[in-house]
């Protein structure tokens, strides 16, 4: 073992990271969550789409709703079970939201990266975005955790990253019933640089009713794209 591998043993056993789920503390080998939480999070992502039949890491079917949004197809990795925090799942969204973590930001990439490669010829050729958090939540967790997986999905596949929008919404989405959320999601342009002739896909943690995906992606493609691509970890809104 190097001095580099010996430094980094220890750097991870001073900061005591535990389990986003049962909070358990983690071993060296484990990322995010311990070996019992992984095998649970394993299982609940074999569940399929009700409307191919596919895994859900492997299906891009897009609501009727996001549809008449100009998004075509939405790439995702599990169903997220709203205000349920006992599964892995929501748990690695909620920490990723929250704690600033490497290794949730990791693992939380490589499900996401996996179910693009999945859905998407050529990942390298679009550009990278994502549905930007509201200026006090950023203020208050520090992080916008949507833009950084963005960057790294963005980074693992050799693509572009744009920072396009900022939102501009007052109020958490998750406090507001399905008909307030689409007027509450409320986004600016600030980088309006012509793409037309660009796929782009915008990143987000869930997507629930698909007001803030749908917003986003109306602003995008007033900026040239035809080919916009929703890339979620979670899923929450109905099959049709």
């Amino acid at each position: 073992m190097n001095i580099k591998a010996i430094m980094d043993r220890a750097l991870f056993a001073l900061s005591v990271p535990k389990c986003v789920c049962c909070k358990r503390r983690l071993n060296y080998e484990e990322k995010a969550l311990c070996l019992k939480c992984s095998a649970e999070f394993q299982d609940f992502k074999t569940r399929n789409c009700a409307k191919c039949a596919k895994i859900l890491n492997e299906c891009d079917c897009s609501s009727s709703f996001l549809k008449g949004h100009f998004v075509r197809r939405t790439v995702k990795c599990f169903r997220y079970i709203a205000f349920d925090k006992l599964t892995p799942a929501n748990a690695l969204i909620y920490s990723l939201k929250r704690d600033n973590r490497q290794d949730v930001l990791d693992v939380c990439m490589s499900e996401l990266a996996l179910a693009v490669a999945n859905s998407i010829d050529a990942p390298q050729s679009y550009i990278f975005t994502n549905v930007p958090r509201r200026s006090d939540a950023i203020v208050k967790y520090g992080i916008d955790h949507s833009e950084m997986l963005a960057r790294s999905l963005a980074k693992h596949f050799g693509a572009e990253y744009r920072r396009i929008l900022k939102s501009k919404a007052k109020k958490a989405q998750k406090s507001l019933e399905a008909d307030e959320r689409f007027k509450n999601a409320d986004f600016i342009i600030l980088d309006g640089r012509d793409i037309s002739g660009r796929g782009v896909i915008i990143v987000d943690d869930i997507i629930t009713s698909g007001a803030s995906m749908s917003k986003a992606a109306a602003l995008i493609r007033s900026l040239g794209s035809n080919d916009i691509v929703a890339a979620s970890l979670g899923i929450a809104y109905k099959d049709e």
